[in-house]
């Protein structure tokens, strides 16, 4: 390795070791159970906001778009883009709903709506499927790693070559780190995180596209062809990122940002359901433009005859210009950033996992259990899941999976099913317990025959490929990930449906005793937030429609279209949080109540609108300044 690349390796030792050790610290603020797994539920917008923000845009759906633009362009910014308008949508919708049940893990909500043999079936997929996506993280830090610093084939343990000993290296401190002190340690320094992402964004963006030939061959068709532009493309053998692929992606979506344990624990443990909502909102709002300054500069690093044929293929991307265009030491913290944050996101799926066996698994089996007892199953059950990551993150690399490819195979499995099974308990009255069950085998069951390959022998053994309307399904990819996730989902639907319908005998009392829980008074509109709403509600149009125009649109259009897509997105999340206030229940009493981590200096000076603000003017102006001296 070179000198430079010594001195931001030792930057990112020394920062791990300091969120660590932060992690560490904030165990001080630990008093019981729900410190450990919901934060006390002490968070506010800004905590909220950067925590979403570190977990959701760096690590994972950083690198992998990065990856993905460095070789086929634009369409993957609707990967962040289209889960920003539907966190938005989740923001005034399922979120409130679940706040008023005052749940911790949204298999409680099974629980009460299915019984306890669905609630128990849907915990251990979720733990199942959080441990298995938590490798996908480890790879994404692996990768970064490997990527930045060019680590010796000499460095490896016995049996395993030096991208799987990294990862075992990450795994280790992504464990120890989820360790320390649960959802508190995780937000708290996914903030600090944030904060660096965007510095690394706002130097990476200028500095990126003068090293692929200025702004100036981004707009030269010679140079950057306009398909690479197209969102929007229609189905191909060259297509690469088709319209199939970005539909799985809104389809992975939903589950992803209105029913996931993972990401709405965050907004569990916010102190008031307009802090959670809020935070979600903005979160949408902010990562928008942060999204687009990553991937330009790796589609304009595709131009550069010197980034081809990198050593850890395209997903290393990021972290190669990090080493290569940024200064010394700012690339190694920006590297640093993105390791850190990686290693949040897998410790976040971890913790929520060890959540949800801790509620719905240990507690019913062992009623007495104390506080200190559950922190100590919880803790195993961490350690057990990383071992079952790593398992999946080795696998993974062995048959050559990129980043984005890993995920999916997974999400296209676990999450179509999931996401139905609570959207039906949250709002289809007449859901039975027999159509729960029913639903998770039906679409468990299709997927993870369609993902082993089991669907096309079922076919050929059974002769149903021969009958005229059943060959064409079986004629379908089932074994490709945009297919399994678009037929699952609605199968599992029409499955929940027909199967509640026949076996239930109309709304019982404890339903209309739920849903009367669930039901809140708004606020009541006003004309700021009317105002928001009809904002919100032509941006939405916009959006619709562009996804319609987009491949049609001539040539001289690109790369405005993008700008203008991110234009209309920013419009509709922007409009929704002023139509929030009336969406939202009526705001609850502040009693003055504080917790203990809001009087620490971290929460006093970090988790404000006013740190968030001095961020983003700070980024704008040297996004322009860079580029100019550059």
């Amino acid at each position: 390795m070179t000198p430079a690349s010594w001195i931001n390796l030792g930057i990112v030792i020394v920062y791990l070791v300091g969120m660590l050790g932060l992690g560490l610290w904030l165990a001080r603020f630990i008093r019981g159970g729900d410190d450990y797994f919901i934060a006390g539920r002490s968070l506010n917008r800004w905590v909220i906001c950067g925590s979403i923000m570190a977990t959701n845009v760096a690590a994972l759906y950083l690198v992998g778009p990065a990856g993905n633009a460095f070789e086929a362009g634009a369409p993957l910014l609707l990967m962040a883009w289209s889960g920003n308008m539907l966190a938005a949508i989740a923001a005034v919708t399922f979120l409130p709903r679940f706040r008023r049940l005052g749940l911790t893990t949204i298999t409680e909500l099974i629980q009460q709506r299915y019984g306890s043999v669905v609630s128990v079936c849907v915990s251990l997929l979720w733990i199942i499927f959080y441990a298995l996506f938590s490798g996908v993280t480890m790879m994404t830090c692996a990768t970064i790693v490997t990527g930045a610093f060019n680590v010796p084939d000499s460095f490896h343990l016995p049996g395993l070559d030096t991208f799987e000993t990294v990862t075992v290296a990450v795994a280790a401190v992504v464990v120890l780190y989820c360790l320390a002190s649960g959802l508190l340690a995780v937000v708290y320094t996914d903030l600090l995180q944030s904060f660096l992402i965007i510095g690394g964004a706002v130097i990476l963006l200028p500095l990126g596209i003068h090293a692929g030939g200025g702004l100036e061959a981004l707009f030269d068709p010679e140079r950057m062809s306009p398909d690479k532009w197209v969102m929007w493309r229609p189905s191909g053998p060259d297509a690469g990122t088709d319209y199939l692929t970005i539909l799985m992606l809104f389809v992975l979506g939903l589950p992803y940002w209105f029913t996931s344990q993972y990401m709405l624990q965050r907004s569990f443990a916010g102190k008031t359901v307009h802090e959670a909502s809020k935070g979600l909102l903005w979160a949408a709002v902010l990562t928008g433009p942060l999204t687009l300054c990553y991937i330009v500069p790796a589609m304009a690093a595709g131009m550069n005859p010197e980034f081809q044929d990198l050593p850890g293929g395209p997903d290393s991307i990021l972290p190669y210009l990090a080493q290569r265009v940024m200064p010394v030491g700012l690339g190694g913290l920006f590297l640093a950033a993105l390791v850190a944050a990686s290693n949040s996101t897998a410790s976040s799926y971890l913790n929520s996992l060890a959540t949800l066996f801790r509620q719905d698994i240990h507690r019913p089996l062992q009623p007495e259990s104390d506080d200190r007892r559950s922190l100590q199953v919880g803790r195993m059950v961490t350690v057990a899941a990383g071992l079952v990551g790593l398992g999946y993150a080795v696998y993974s690399h062995r048959i050559e999976s990129t980043l984005l490819d890993s995920a999916w195979k997974i999400g296209s499995i676990f999450q179509p099913t999931l996401f139905i099974v609570v959207a039906g308990a949250l709002f289809f009255r007449r859901a039975t317990p027999a159509g729960g069950i029913a639903c998770l085998l039906m679409g468990i069951g299709y997927t993870s025959l369609a993902a082993s390959g089991g669907l096309a022998y079922v076919g050929t053994e059974t002769g149903l490929e021969n009958i005229p309307l059943l060959s064409e399904f079986f004629a379908w990819d089932h074994g490709s990930a945009p297919v399994r996730a678009l037929v699952g989902m609605p199968l599992s639907a029409a499955v929940l449906i027909a199967f509640s319908l026949v076996t239930g005998r109309g709304e019982t009392g404890e339903t209309r005793d739920l849903f009367g829980r669930m039901a809140y008074r708004r606020a009541g509109w006003t004309p700021a937030s009317r105002a928001g709403a009809v904002v919100a509600a032509i941006g939405l149009v916009a959006m619709i429609g562009f996804g319609f125009l987009d491949h049609r649109l001539p040539d001289s259009f690109r790369p405005w279209n993008v700008v203008g897509y991110l234009s209309v997105l920013t419009l509709f999340v922007a409009g929704m949080i002023f139509a929030s206030d009336a969406l939202l229940p009526v705001p609850e009493e502040d009693l003055g109540e504080q917790a203990p981590i809001e009087r620490s200096w971290l929460a006093r000076w970090l988790a404000t609108g006013r740190a968030w603000a001095i961020v983003y003017g700070l980024a704008v102006v040297l996004v322009v300044v860079i580029y100019m001296l550059a």
